[in-house]
């Protein structure tokens, strides 16, 4: 089925089952996916072009230097300006290919078609595309919406449990957004989310981004979670993965939000979230590993009462109403920290 989203909206979002060749590129096009996925796109006996690159995909990969030889890949076919990149894997695959062809011929069409839950509900959808510098994550990119983006639920069946729980918390982190407790709850429960789920995180991602596109101001509300988690991630050395910082940074913003009067949330609903996250406490750093890299955050600017000391926009939800944007020193997330490492013990 096709999504009902704004007029006007650059993407065209399709939520299917099972792929199908009918929803792929009628212009001349070329792929490059992840080669996790190689087999899963054969077995669907989907056609793979001329030029089709399937490559390894991790963080580590996530960097300028894995685009150029695919934009050297993508001229010698030649494509042309009216040819479509169909990009198919995890969010740093359709991060990567999505800024691929924001550059080729400075900027041609392209589908993202996500196989991982993460990337279904959050990395497909808004048009981000990026790499990661030495400094930090994702600083190097364009806004490059692609012009459709492909939701087959079946590609989560061939996804490890890890990474299929790992995407959850980017749909928790919609519905805190929205502040809607319930909501959030079930996605505390055990199972794949329902396709109901999956698509009312899309609705809603998809309005906020189509009211704000280049994040000036509402859509900043969808870095929930990502401020600590970010830096989290990058200070594990990526032993976490995106969704599961992005978890811990999430309950982490639950706690600076109480010490910002926003509170309280309900003890149980914040042990629950905890709970499902305790397995991971071996792997969360430090606060000081976390500090360094949240001084670098994108999203930092000058401090309003003190222009001589950095601030970063912090989202943080509320337990009955929207989430709200405040300009934080960075150390402000140090109690909130120590407070996510007691909740998971």
């Amino acid at each position: 089925m096709e999504l009902d989203l704004p007029a006007g909206f650059p993407t065209r979002v399709r939520v299917e089952e099972r792929p199908s060749a009918a929803f792929l590129p009628t212009t001349p096009w070329t792929l490059v996916g992840d080669e996790a996925v190689r087999e899963t796109w054969r077995a669907a006996r989907l056609p793979e072009p001329e030029g089709t690159l399937w490559v390894p995909t991790s963080e580590a990969a996530k960097r300028l230097e894995t685009i150029l030889p695919w934009l050297e890949a993508w001229a010698r076919i030649p494509l042309r300006r009216d040819a479509t990149i169909v990009a198919v894997g995890g969010g740093v695959l359709t991060d990567m290919a999505g800024l691929g062809a924001s550059l080729y011929m400075r900027g041609i069409r392209w589908q993202a078609w996500p196989t991982t839950l993460l990337a279904q509900v959050d990395a497909g959808l808004g048009g981000k595309t990026g790499v990661d510098l030495a400094a930090g994550k994702n600083l190097a990119g364009a806004f490059h919406p692609p012009a459709d983006l492909v939701v087959c639920r079946s590609f989560l069946e061939t996804l490890p449990a890890r990474h299929l729980d790992a995407g959850r918390w980017e749909i928790f982190k919609m519905a805190l957004v929205a502040g809607d407790l319930d909501w959030a709850g079930t996605l505390l429960e055990d199972g794949m989310p329902a396709p109901g789920t999956l698509l009312r995180a899309l609705r809603a991602k998809g309005e906020i981004v189509a009211r704000d596109p280049l994040e000036a101001g509402e859509r900043r509300l969808l870095n929930l979670g990502h401020t600590l988690g970010h830096a989290l991630e990058a200070a594990s050395d990526y032993r976490l993965l995106h969704g599961e910082a992005v978890g811990l940074g999430t309950l982490a913003a639950c706690c600076l939000a109480e010490d910002q009067g926003l509170g309280p949330f309900p003890p149980d609903f914040l042990a629950r979230a905890a709970a499902r996250l305790r397995h991971l406490a071996p792997l969360t750093p430090a606060w000081e590993a976390c500090r360094e890299w949240l001084a670098r955050d994108k999203k930092s600017g000058p401090d309003g009462e003190n222009p001589a000391r950095s601030a970063i926009y912090c989202i943080l939800p509320c337990p009955r109403g929207l989430a709200e944007q405040r300009l934080l020193p960075p150390d402000a997330w140090g109690p909130a920290h120590r407070r996510l490492l007691a909740l998971l013990t």
